[in-house]
């Protein structure tokens, strides 16, 4: 939900000077937005095109969407949400070895193979559902009718 408000908040509020807004929240929950590390935040939201702010409002707004969803079918124990699950999750995947490409560090082929156990697990439990889901599924009459002959 939080997603989508954020999406919703950049995609109306285009022409808004977001470095200013920044500066604003820094300094109520009392961080020097003239530190180092904040003041490059500050200064890289003065420079932000409005181009730039309508995408990623709409990806803010698709990834909310995609969140919500997902987590309904969760909530409801639906099987495809599972697999969309799994599909969400790796989709992220081929960003990080971009990442991991062109600014290499341990941290970043950490989090890599962390993400790919986070799949490999998920995808597993997944499997082991369908496979569970399989054997319980009732039987076309044929089969039963075979199972009560002698």
């Amino acid at each position: 939900m939080l997603l989508l408000a954020a999406g919703g908040y950049l995609l109306f509020h285009l022409n808004s000077d977001f470095g200013r807004l920044g500066e604003r929240v820094m300094r109520a929950i009392e961080l020097d937005p003239r530190r180092p590390f904040f003041h490059r935040i500050v200064d890289y939201l003065h420079h932000l095109h409005a181009s730039e702010l309508r995408v990623a409002a709409i990806v803010a707004i698709g990834y909310g969407v995609l969140e919500l969803v997902e987590g309904t079918g969760l909530w409801l124990d639906q099987l495809w949400a599972e697999y969309l699950t799994v599909i969400a999750t790796s989709l992220l995947v081929p960003f990080e070895l971009y990442e991991l490409v062109h600014r290499p560090s341990v941290w970043k082929a950490a989090g890599i193979v962390v993400n790919l156990l986070i799949v490999a697990y998920l995808a597993y439990l997944l499997r082991r559902r369908v496979t569970s889901t399989r054997i319980l599924e009732p039987k076309t009459p044929s089969e039963r009718l075979d199972e009560l002959s002698p």
